[in-house]
């Protein structure tokens, strides 16, 4: 049927069915975001078009058991109890109620099973659209489903040795999550991306609809360069972030998708609840293009790929890569990659008169140095030419000393100690500087291969040796090194950047400076990390935004997330400027009791960590008066992101509303407050009691 209507015609029919708070949160959403960039090609897509996962794109990552979840992880795909189902045109991952002996995790006994696919060494991504289209099919209590993104570098399944030793959430670890949703908090969805130094940021996007929305398909995407990641849903920015300052997200990262059971966000198991699927239609990489497609998906032209690796020729840093052949993300196989350096190290520039060199083509080396001394190793040390510059070589490295005895070096004078390496094998390197006794302290590097690094070591940084007396140098690690440029040096007085614990922060900032060794940290140098709070409000069993001042009792109840797995939390409440005696993750109170249009809800957590951490959340709503029976409304002012108002405005005076921007204003006075580091009690002669 193709009859005409008038514009008021079809607003009408658009509006039915929506109540006001949803057309004001739809209103606010449009108002908040823009269209994607145009000029996209593919470089990479999987529409799950066969009949089973292409385990050439993904790894069933089986042995993943965080964050307090419940399910065992599987590769199954072909009984009839699988977790994943490719069908149709679509991945199903799907999640059952049902016990297992978990073999990823060593036979513990699990009640649910479900999927976690990752692509880590097989299809990984740096900078551009990573886009896909999914939808999740339940709403009971107690999922968490995602598509979500890791720096390759972390140090989880399939560990390869290609340096994959990071911790999350350092540099080389990054995480970004593209989309991820809970059924305990359906109305949104989180996009996250986690930085140590304090610049990553969490923002929850609402759908118009509610929680049901999530049991339609819509596309979830991110646009990804070194100074900004944006984060897009069905085509419009929901949030942009700076990231030219982080250290993450400038590495090759890899996808996820998985559905979660229970733990921190997911939270308490619907007992109904026998499985819940999440469907994804497709999953694509796009890069910038010189066309007019705005979006990374099956209609976007794709990036001519001659040698058929899957790397387009834009990519492709090898481009007669053998048919069949594995490649890495700049298409070259293994057997393409470099094992020796084609250029000499960074040349040198502090000026001899501040060097004391051991070994380096730019300075006069000091007399009587030993560069393979018999001290058992089995190291193979060679002394080859490369472009015309010396280097030392160390082939199958254990450990490897230099010893110049016969000419000991008073280095106190000195600032630090200089050296240039070069693997690309190796994922594990140390040296060490020694005084007799022997008197040694290692100093680990953070192993980059593929190029030439400089580092400059703080020879306060070797806490146990004498610099008056050196006399020898140690190098233990794996693999093959080359090494040059090896000298003391005084920096012009520059100050010693000191890490005694050598936790990757330095003692001037470090809060706990003898932190074990391999310890993940905080960007205070500790390992108990600040927990991270949400505040829900519900009144008469609903999720609420504002509240009806006859509806009956109003709770308010806080969900906490800690990395921390093992801490346990203390809760302070504050209603308005009062203390709240309560000191649960809950309280309550009637609305009715107030005579207040307003209400601001604050709560403090604080963990029972080393030192103790707290986060801090407030919520703000408004109280209105549901409509009588006259019709006469008595509404409040908007609360958090969701408008308010009453209903008699009427079609038109929303419509004006929009036209004249107020609603903008209207977005300018929500608030929804999240810091951490409360240091303030409350007094006791304030504390007020509610249920």
């Amino acid at each position: 049927m193709n009859e005409k209507r008038s514009h008021r015609e079809r607003l009408s029919l658009w509006f039915r069915g929506y109540s006001i708070n949803q057309l004001l949160a739809a209103a606010l959403l449009f108002l908040a975001v823009a269209p994607a960039q145009a000029g996209w090609e593919v470089q990479w897509i999987d529409a799950f078009e066969g009949e089973g996962v292409n385990w050439d794109n993904w790894t069933a990552q089986i042995q993943a058991n965080y964050n307090n979840e419940i399910q065992c992880y599987t590769d199954n795909e072909s009984s009839l109890q699988k977790n994943y189902d490719v069908s149709d045109g679509t991945l199903k991952i799907i999640a059952r109620r049902q016990d297992i002996a978990c073999p990823g995790l060593g036979n513990q006994q699990r009640e649910w099973t479900s999927g976690r696919l990752n692509s880590k060494d097989k299809r990984e991504f740096l900078y551009g659209r990573i886009e896909t289209r999914l939808r999740f099919l339940n709403l009971e209590g107690g999922t968490w489903p995602a598509f979500w993104m890791l720096e390759n570098r972390i140090a989880e399944h399939p560990i390869r040795g290609d340096n994959d030793t990071v911790n999350w959430p350092n540099a080389g670890a990054g995480e970004i999550d593209v989309w991820e949703w809970f059924s305990n908090d359906g109305g949104s969805y989180i996009t996250n991306f986690f930085n140590v130094n304090g610049c990553g940021s969490e923002f929850r996007p609402t759908y118009a609809g509610g929680a049901a929305d999530v049991q339609d398909f819509h596309t979830y995407a991110i646009e990804w360069s070194a100074d900004q990641v944006s984060f897009f849903m069905d085509g419009n920015v929901v949030k942009s972030h700076d990231i030219s300052a982080c250290p993450q997200y400038k590495e090759p990262m890899f996808l996820l998708l998985n559905v979660a059971i229970g733990g921190n966000l997911g939270g308490a198991v619907d007992a109904s609840l026998m499985q819940a699927t999440m469907e994804v239609d497709y999953v694509a990489h796009c890069t910038t293009a010189d066309n007019s497609a705005t979006g990374c998906n099956q209609t976007t032209p794709i990036s001519a790929d001659d040698d058929g690796d899957g790397v387009g020729n834009s990519l492709d840093q090898c481009h007669d890569t053998p048919a069949g052949t594995s490649v890495d993300i700049n298409g070259c196989a293994d057997s393409q990659v470099t094992e020796t350096p084609t250029t000499a190290a960074p040349t040198p520039t502090p000026v001899a008169s501040d060097v004391i060199a051991l070994f380096s083509d730019a300075y006069n080396e000091i007399d009587g140095v030993n560069f393979n001394p018999d001290w058992g190793q089995s190291t193979i040390v060679t002394q080859p030419m490369l472009n015309d510059d010396e280097v030392l070589m160390y082939t199958g490295l254990n450990y490897q000393g230099t010893d110049y005895d016969g000419n000991h070096q008073d280095v106190s004078g000195m600032t630090h100690l200089h050296v240039d390496y070069w693997t690309s094998s190796s994922t594990a390197l140390s040296v060490y500087l020694i005084s007799p006794g022997p008197q040694e302290t290692p100093y680990p590097f953070a192993v980059e291969q593929h190029q030439w690094i400089s580092t400059d070591i703080p020879l306060s940084t070797f806490t146990a040796v004498d610099l008056t007396d050196t006399f020898q140098l140690k190098v233990e690690g794996n693999g093959s090194v080359y090494l040059d440029n090896i000298y003391f040096v005084n920096l012009d007085g520059e100050p010693a950047v000191i890490d005694s614990d050598s936790d990757g922060v330095t003692d001037a900032q470090d809060s706990c400076d003898n932190t074990t060794v391999g310890a993940i940290v905080d960007a205070n140098g500790c390992e108990n990390f600040a927990p991270t709070v949400n505040l829900i409000a519900r009144q008469d069993g609903s999720s609420v935004s504002q509240i009806d001042r006859t509806a009956g009792v109003v709770s308010v109840s806080a969900t906490v997330a800690d990395a921390n797995a093992g801490d346990s939390h203390q809760y302070q409440w504050q209603f308005n400027t009062e203390w709240v005696a309560e000191t649960a993750s809950s309280f309550s109170f009637d609305p009715n009791d107030l005579d207040t249009e307003n209400v601001s809800i604050t709560v403090t957590v604080s963990d029972d960590g080393e030192p103790v951490k707290t986060a801090q959340q407030t919520l703000q709503l408004a109280i209105q008066t549901s409509q009588d029976d006259t019709g006469s409304t008595d509404t409040g002012d908007s609360a958090n992101q969701s408008g308010s108002g009453g209903s008699s405005w009427g079609l038109l005076g929303l419509i004006g509303l929009l036209c004249l921007g107020t609603l903008r204003h209207a977005l300018n006075t929500c608030r929804f407050a999240n810091s951490s580091g409360r240091s303030d009690k409350p007094n006791t002669s304030d504390v007020l009691d509610f249920q």
